[in-house]
Parts: structure tokens; sequence; C-alpha cells
């Protein structure tokens, strides 16, 4: 659905139409999805709060947006310029995958820094 509406709104794979394409994918998609993905992975984790969530959400995002940047602009304009349009989807998949798999690690790695933290301070005490 996103890429169809990408495709037809920037419709080409000329150098400007496949940059306008990536800009709106990670101006648009990307600051919008990845909190939400970044919460359903903490509630899955048992997390239940916003009291939980919103400090981690505070924490990890900027970190996880500057990944995402790093990771997903050269994969997209690779894909918009290279790709043909119906396997863009399955490049896009196997980018995710390896990008899931950081998300998981970094929102888990972040849990367990804090609960050592907090540890640590509560033998302090």
């Amino acid at each position: 659905l996103w890429y169809g509406a990408l495709m037809a709104r920037f419709p080409g794979t000329s150098i400007t139409t496949t940059l306008k394409r990536t800009f709106v994918d990670q101006a648009v998609f990307a600051p919008i999805f990845l909190p939400t993905f970044m919460t359903n992975l903490m509630l899955l984790e048992g997390k239940r709060t916003t009291e939980e969530i919103i400090p981690e959400l505070k924490r990890n995002y900027p970190d996880a947006l500057v990944s995402n940047w790093a990771l997903w602009i050269p994969a997209m304009l690779i894909n918009f310029r290279f790709v043909p349009s119906k396997y863009q989807v399955l490049y896009s998949n196997m980018v995710g995958f390896v990008w899931n798999t950081y998300l998981s690690w970094k929102t888990q790695d972040a849990g367990k820094e804090v609960n050592e933290e907090e540890e640590e301070l509560n033998k302090k005490e």
C-alpha cells in the first residue's frame, strides 16, 4: 500500500524521483512507524504501563531514528532506483528483517542497561 502510494505520487526511477520518494518515506513513514514498532515490542516483552514504555521510548527513539536513517536511506535509494517495482516489497522485507533484528536487540539491550543501573542504585541504598 505504502509503496503503491509512493509510486503513484512519484512515478518513474529518475534520480530526482528516487530522492523525493526516499525523502517522503523517511520523513513521513519512519518517524511514525518506529515508535509504534518499539512500543509493540515493549508490550510483547510485558511492559504494560506508560510509565514503563514512555521513558524507554524517550531514551531509545533518537538513536534508533538515526540508525534507521543510516540503514534505510541507502536501502531505499537502491530500492527505488534499481529494484523492479514488483520486487521492491521483497527487497524491503529482506532489509526489514535485518532492521527488526537490530531493533529487537536495541530495545532489549537498553532495558538490560536500565535494570543493571537500578540494581546498582538499590545495592548502594
